[in-house]
């Protein structure tokens, strides 16, 4: 009898530890700056943590630069058999709009502290479909701060969790 109590209270636990697996990208989308700004590493850090507390098995590609869509569609192929080659459940690309300084006219190119607005590519891994692409507004509140950019990091971990 306390055999088979004992199998039964492990299998009990052995299925309530079962979590997804979620593979980010994060795509920091222009083409005036040569390198990944620190904003956009706050954001990929802010999901990873995110999804960890809520109970995911977080994995991520490396932050990188997109200056079109052929690179984003290159990126989102690449950190898509990433996830495939991990055994994700669902892989997420996140592309990272800024303002432009000058306003719309953009001139003097990008403000790396203003996060205007992610574009959310939701798929699952074992179909190869896309579940749902989302598009999450910057915050105006505090702009150019972490805090800011930590609001829409907020905002994009709801919207993802909301998709799934």
């Amino acid at each position: 009898m306390k055999k088979l109590v004992a199998f039964i209270s492990i299998l009990m636990v052995a299925t309530a530890c079962f979590a997804r697996q979620i593979s980010v990208q994060v795509v920091q989308h222009n083409d005036a700056w040569n390198s990944v700004s620190e904003h956009s590493l706050v954001v990929e850090d802010e999901l990873m943590n995110g999804f960890f507390d809520y109970g995911y098995i977080v994995t991520n590609s490396e932050t990188t630069l997109s200056a079109s869509e052929e690179d984003d569609e290159n990126l989102l192929n690449s950190g898509f058999a990433e996830a495939y080659d991990g055994y994700s459940d669902v892989f997420v690309q996140v592309k990272l709009y800024f303002k432009k300084l000058g306003g719309n006219s953009g001139k003097g190119g990008m403000d790396p502290s203003s996060l205007d607005y992610a574009e959310l590519v939701i798929m699952d891994v074992k179909t190869g479909e896309k579940i749902q692409v989302i598009e999450v507004k910057g915050s105006t509140k505090k702009p150019g701060t972490d805090e800011n950019v930590k609001t829409v990091s907020k905002s994009i971990i709801t919207a993802i969790k909301k998709a799934l």
